[in-house]
């Protein structure tokens, strides 16, 4: 018998004022203005302003939701149960752009719920918690007798904490180190760190 072939998912839809990116174009981003649909030739698309204000033209296929930086990193602290601390680091201006991704997210959410956009706590200490990413280079470089040209790569770790906190090392032991030394101890954020309610795990 064969088998069934997959339904295909229908694309994403934006509107106008939606931030959006262009395929492949990694931080580039801009705001709906308008949504073409002609039919000679048949043509579904986007008129886009890009950050300079330059209108550019995008076909619907060649346009894809934007990055959320702060969004993915607060949904990691919310899986620890930190989600207020982490706001709590956040300056006013970062807050704001979280706000404003998470809103992005869940429209319906925070139209019938406002209470649910991430807030500060009063009350709530901060809790520093070091997020550590490794980069790779790669270069190439010939062996010692000169016979042979190698591939070679070098690791980077990269830490970062909301708090302003911010490194680089070349050893997975070294970065762990000084997560360590820079991280709020479990013992002492378990002390302020209350289990989420509703608004706390919604995603």
């Amino acid at each position: 018998m064969p088998s069934r072939k997959p339904a295909r998912s229908r694309p994403k839809t934006y509107e106008p004022g939606d931030r959006v990116q262009p395929r492949r174009a990694y931080g580039v981003v801009g705001h709906v203005v308008e949504v073409i649909r002609r039919s000679k030739p048949a043509f579904f698309g986007y008129l886009v302003r890009m950050h300079g204000g330059n209108l550019v033209e995008l076909a619907g296929t060649d346009v894809v939701e934007p990055p959320r930086l702060l969004l993915e990193e607060y949904r990691r602290w919310e899986e620890d149960l930190l989600g207020w601390e982490y706001i709590a680091l956040l300056d006013d201006a970062r807050l704001a752009q979280l706000r404003m991704e998470w809103i992005e997210v869940h429209k319906t959410v925070a139209r019938l719920r406002p209470d649910w956009i991430p807030h500060r706590r009063d009350g709530v200490a901060p809790v520093h918690r070091v997020t550590i990413t490794k980069t790779s280079e790669r270069y190439e470089a010939f062996s010692s007798n000169g016979a042979h040209l190698r591939l070679r790569e070098r690791h980077y770790w990269w830490l970062r904490c909301p708090c302003g906190f911010h490194e680089v090392v070349e050893s997975s032991k070294e970065a762990r180190r000084r997560k360590g030394e820079h991280d709020t101890p479990s013992e002492s954020s378990g002390e302020h760190s209350p289990r989420g309610d509703a608004s706390d795990t919604a995603r």
